[in-house]
């Protein structure tokens, strides 16, 4: 396929920090707070000198790198007031902001060529109470969880140095029906198509976070309170 679909617009590590806020929780202890660097090495578990603080949720070889749209970072944005910047820290934890691209556009399974790396695509990102921590914005959590503004989640297939200004090559797609937006709406409401529900649950390149969750969500259906606790 060998596509050009998106440049690197930012590349964002972050050491673990602890911050006090006022909600049920009291801290925030997280790697959420990443800041802008022209390069990094990238390794089979994430940049060097990057960090997660819970990682039972975070990091690891299916999660090892979170990628970030600069349309959704607009389309956030507009919830807001535009008071989140790009170029600042992190808000969202995000690795990498990419120009041109969102999550209509990446499947999971997709193989993209970014500087001397290769990654693949594993599944969204799925939100939690730390989005709305790390804003100050207590209904930042539920707005993306409700309208799709996830990111997504790579592992890394060959190491190498991402730099600013890079460009993302799409080498191949996989599961051209299962894009991030799709499955964004599907954890919400597995009924919204239960064909394409029940392909992702077979997708062998879903990472196994988000497989255990439609899984559970399609089992229980409204019954299912899996997201009770981390949205707040």
């Amino acid at each position: 396929m060998n596509e050009k679909i998106s440049n690197v617009l930012y590349i964002k590590v972050g050491k673990v920090s602890t911050t006090k806020i006022e909600n049920k929780r009291s801290e925030l202890v997280s790697g959420i707070k990443k800041y802008p660097v022209l390069k990094a090495y990238l390794t089979k578990t994430g940049f060097k000198n990057d960090e997660q603080g819970d990682l039972l949720h975070h990091g690891g070889i299916n999660k090892a790198l979170f990628l970030f749209s600069a349309l959704t970072y607009k389309k956030i944005n507009s919830f807001f007031n535009d008071s989140f910047e790009m170029t600042d820290m992190a808000y969202f934890g995000e690795n990498l902001i990419l120009s041109n691209i969102c999550e209509e556009d990446i499947c999971i399974g997709d193989i993209l060529k970014i500087g001397q790396t290769k990654v693949q695509i594993t599944q969204p990102r799925q939100p939690c109470w730390k989005l709305s921590a790390n804003t100050n914005e207590q209904d930042m959590t539920k707005i993306i969880f409700d309208n799709g503004l996830t990111g997504w989640y790579a592992k890394v297939l060959e190491e190498g140095f991402i730099c600013q200004n890079d460009e993302v090559i799409l080498e191949k797609r996989i599961n051209p029906t299962l894009n991030i937006n799709i499955l964004n709406q599907l954890i919400i409401n597995p009924m919204l198509d239960e064909a394409l529900t029940f392909e992702a649950l077979k997708c062998e390149e879903l990472g196994k976070a988000f497989f255990e969750s439609l899984s559970k969500r399609y089992k229980l259906k409204e019954k299912d309170d899996q997201f009770s606790y981390y949205h707040t």
